[in-house]
């Protein structure tokens, strides 16, 4: 990468309070929909999905979605690499998506992947709470455990909703688009950036060209200049140079 640095310090004390404040008042409202679930009371919300069930729920919840307010604290390399891509494919479907994650809590890898995303609104800012905001009427948050695993709840609440609501503003008082912390690492085209940045997604060279609407002979010579400029022999060298992560192709 460039000289350039991540900043350090770039959220002020009021916004990392604003947060906390409005993050606390959202947990209580979880706190108590938990209690109510367990106790068989529950008016306002259902369990969506248990352990390793929410990965699948949340894929055939999603393509009925037409508007996604996300905040996630953190996530892993691995986690991005599975949820990107279907990401891309509902923003591309129509999905009006914004999506933020916790800036200090990310890793490098995490915020080079963001950063590169080509598809979608991602932003940085402090965030304490994950949750999901569907539609302007539902709102997903952890749910309680569950025979030993975590769960999702699905609430449909006004009161939550309006909880939920100000913990967003709040976050989105302290975000900055991720695209803002792009790096330029090296002289390349506009279409040569789009296709490392694809790339880097995973994508295989065929996949890359039907996005950019060229042949696949273009992409790969498109790829075969991008490390002729880098002076790498490979993709794995090329995305490395770029500290963008590897590129690869099936």
């Amino acid at each position: 990468m460039s000289g350039r640095q991540w900043p350090g310090s770039r959220f002020a004390p009021s916004q990392r309070a604003a947060v906390t404040d409005a993050g606390m008042a959202l947990w209580a409202e979880r706190t108590r929909l938990c209690r109510d679930l367990e106790a068989g009371a529950s008016t306002e919300c259902r369990i969506g999905a248990v352990g390793n069930d929410v990965n699948e729920w949340l894929t055939a919840e999603a393509v009925t979605w037409r508007h996604l307010l996300s905040v996630r604290p953190t996530a892993t390399p691995a986690q991005l690499r599975m949820s990107l891509p279907g990401n891309r494919a509902l923003v591309e479907r129509g999905l009006e998506m914004v999506s933020v994650f916790d800036y200090e809590r990310l890793d490098d890898e995490c915020r080079r992947m963001l950063v590169a995303e080509p598809v979608g609104d991602y932003l940085f800012a402090v965030a304490d709470i994950q949750m999901k905001v569907i539609d302007h009427e539902r709102v997903l948050l952890e749910g309680p455990t569950v025979d030993g695993q975590f769960s999702v709840i699905d609430v449909r609440s006004p009161r939550v909703l309006e909880q939920a609501m100000s913990y967003w503003n709040a976050v989105l008082a302290s975000a900055f688009g991720c695209g803002t912390e792009r790096a330029e690492a090296v002289h390349l085209s506009e279409r040569q950036e789009r296709v490392v940045d694809l790339m880097q997604q995973g994508m295989t060279d065929e996949a890359v060209a039907r996005h950019l609407r060229v042949s696949v002979r273009t992409v790969r010579s498109e790829v075969a200049r991008i490390l002729e400029t880098l002076e790498v022999r490979s993709r794995f060298s090329a995305g490395f140079r770029l500290g963008r992560g590897e590129a690869r192709t099936d």
